[in-house]
């Protein structure tokens, strides 16, 4: 909104003492209940007018004007029975246009267009009864679309893409109520894929997979109503085996095993319920036994041993 609800004697967005109110004519009789009427100014601190308009029966009605402490236009438009109508525009304190856009009846309607602070636009939107409906664009403020989409009745619906400030695509996919639905896929700066999978209902579900900014596989697994379920790998940036274990309702379950960027083995643990579980290993970088003993429940239970080159210390 261009302005918050309007001039207000008293102002929870603004101390009292930080202005001064005049009015030309505030009171149509002077009689208990009266309420303001006629033309009114108020002022900053400093000294600047801070907004001009007129009462009419107690209510802001016809145009209105707010000014930035110096001195710079900072919105204008019409009250209709205390309500913003028709066209209203907003500024920045360096007077740059920073919102255009209609009301109607107190609500945004229509098309509506905000800048960034150097004169770029910064997004367009069409608004219906106060509620998002219609196309959308984002810019940067080198005028670079950001992003697309549409709205309906105020919950996005339908294709999607975001851009990086260079321009390349960084996502794109689809929104069903709001939500994210149907394939859906990211990618780095340079124009390689980051990832890709599918959601439905806002949740990731089936086959995701991630990848490393050079190309090479860096994630595989499933998802089921947004939680990881059964066997999953992450892969070094080379494409060696990184990790590999499996997961139930979203918690680590089984044998997980991690590696070094030469393929060696270097963990060996088993977890239960997303807690560590059974035995574990660990080796050093030439393979040789470091470290043994065993959990339960997340707990070391036992004696926990150490290895120098593969001897018990």
């Amino acid at each position: 909104m261009p302005v918050s609800g309007g001039f207000r004697c008293r102002s929870s967005d603004r101390d009292t003492n930080e202005m001064t109110i005049q009015f030309f004519s505030w009171f149509k009789s002077l009689f208990k209940g009266a309420r303001p009427d006629g033309p009114f100014e108020a002022f900053h601190k400093n000294g600047q007018l801070q907004s001009k308009g007129n009462y009419k029966d107690g209510q802001p009605d016809g145009p209105f004007e707010s000014y930035h402490e110096n001195g710079q236009l900072e919105s204008r438009g019409n009250f209709k029975d205390g309500r913003e109508d028709q066209l209203w525009e907003q500024y920045h304190d360096n007077g740059k246009l920073k919102f255009k856009g209609n009301y109607k009846n107190g609500k945004l309607d229509g098309p509506q267009n905000w800048f960034h602070k150097n004169g770029q636009l910064r997004e367009q939107q069409t608004y219906k009864d106060g509620k998002n409906d219609g196309p959308w664009e984002m810019f940067y403020d080198n005028d670079q679309l950001k992003s697309t989409g549409t709205y309906k009745n105020w919950n996005r619906e339908g294709p999607f893409n975001t851009f990086y400030q260079n321009g390349q695509l960084r996502s794109k996919g689809n929104h069903k109520n709001d939500q994210r639905d149907g394939p859906y896929e990211s990618y780095y700066e340079n124009g390689q894929l980051e990832s890709k999978g599918i959601s439905i209902g806002g949740k990731k579900d089936g086959l995701w997979e991630g990848f490393h900014e050079n190309g090479q596989l860096k994630s595989n697994g499933q998802y089921k109503d947004g939680k990881q379920e059964g066997p999953w790998k992450i892969f070094h940036d080379n494409g060696q085996l990184q990790s590999s274990g499996s997961y139930a309702g979203d918690k680590q379950e089984g044998l997980f095993e991690a590696y070094c960027e030469n393929g060696r083995l270097i963990v060996k643990e088993n977890y239960k319920n997303g807690k560590q579980d059974g035995a574990y290993e660990s080796y050093d970088e030439n393979g040789q036994l470091k470290a043994r003993g065993a959990f339960k429940n997340g707990v070391l239970e036992g004696s926990y041993e150490l290895y120098e080159d593969g001897v018990l210390q």
